[in-house]
């Protein structure tokens, strides 16, 4: 059976399904994108003819706009095929569409795009590797770190594997944990792996020292807003920052200038809310949204007064 996967290219809770699928389907074949760019890529794709070549087409940790949602429910050839599993709740109201499915909890615990693909999998297709515990294990810690839903015990494994992310990249990721849960019956984290680890660490401390040394104080609709520029460690510096400042700030606004913007707090601010206003999403207390698409071309005119940009042309 071939697959087609599109999910969240941001953290390991986007590229976790990817890895889910590996280990089920024959073939797997992914796009990964942002909130912004997800139904424009979705779009293309669909009219291009590309769902021709696959029996399933699953969006994981993304939702599609109403738009798509009207037009797939409207579509009896494709309908069957494609599948939503989403855990954002500023997308709760697209659960109207019988191929989407959005739950932000569900027994008292939070969900994350890959527990809830993880569900649907073991359901419709169980197998002997899917069922091992290195799987289960795997699944929860991108939970709990995906929702912030650790407590001291689970804390730094939940770090550990989201830090993995970020040193191995993306690919190497994939390829690495899907090996991995083929050959193993358990999760743990190798010698080598601490050390890597030990070092990232110091570095993340390092760079929050120094990101928090630069924070600008603004009003923004109404709210106090300590925003920082960074581009690495967004999740640890936005959060260590809201909590920090939580009596100075009502949240942590992160832009990453190449990029998005990630919002952090610990107020009783819906920040998914206030992501949305800007094209974004995401949850209580932490969203996210991108930038204007010419903000690079629009900053450097800003800085070189008399510059051509060659794409304007």
């Amino acid at each position: 059976m071939n697959v087609l996967i599109f999910s969240h290219r941001s953290d390991n809770d986007g590229v976790t399904p990817v890895i889910l699928s590996k280990l089920v389907f024959d073939k797997v074949d992914y796009i990964l994108e942002e909130p912004t760019t997800i139904d424009e890529s979705f779009f293309n794709s669909y009219q291009s003819g590309l769902f021709d070549q696959y029996d399933f087409i699953f969006v994981t940790d993304l939702c599609l706009n109403h738009s798509l949602g009207q037009m797939i429910e409207n579509d009896s050839k494709n309908k069957g095929k494609i599948l939503v599993f989403d855990h954002h709740h500023t997308n709760l109201d697209k659960n109207q569409y019988s191929f989407i499915s959005v739950v932000d909890e569900q027994n008292g615990k939070k969900e994350c795009g890959s527990s809830l693909f993880y569900q649907y999998l073991l359901e419709k297709y169980p197998n002997d590797v899917l069922k091992k515990p290195v799987v289960h294990e795997m699944v929860e810690l991108v939970r709990l770190l995906d929702t912030w839903s650790f407590n001291q015990e689970t804390e730094e494994e939940a770090k550990w594997i989201g830090n993995l992310f970020d040193i191995y990249g993306k690919e190497y990721y994939i390829e690495y944990y899907y090996q991995f849960c083929l050959s193993e019956e358990r999760f743990f984290f190798d010698d080598v792996q601490k050390n890597l680890l030990k070092v990232e660490e110091v570095r993340i401390q390092n760079y929050i020292t120094k990101k928090e040394q630069e924070i600008h104080p603004v009003m923004l609709r109404g709210y106090h807003v300590g925003i920082v520029f960074a581009e690495f460690y967004r999740s640890e510096l936005g959060n260590f920052l809201a909590q920090k400042y939580q009596e100075v700030y009502d949240f942590i606004a992160v832009i990453n200038i190449s990029r998005s913007v990630s919002y952090r707090g610990v107020k009783d601010i819906d920040l998914g809310a206030f992501a949305k206003f800007y094209g974004g999403a995401g949850h209580k207390k932490a969203a996210g949204s991108s930038l204007p698409p010419m903000l690079l071309n629009d900053i450097i005119k800003l800085i070189f007064k008399d510059v051509m940009i060659e794409d304007d042309q």
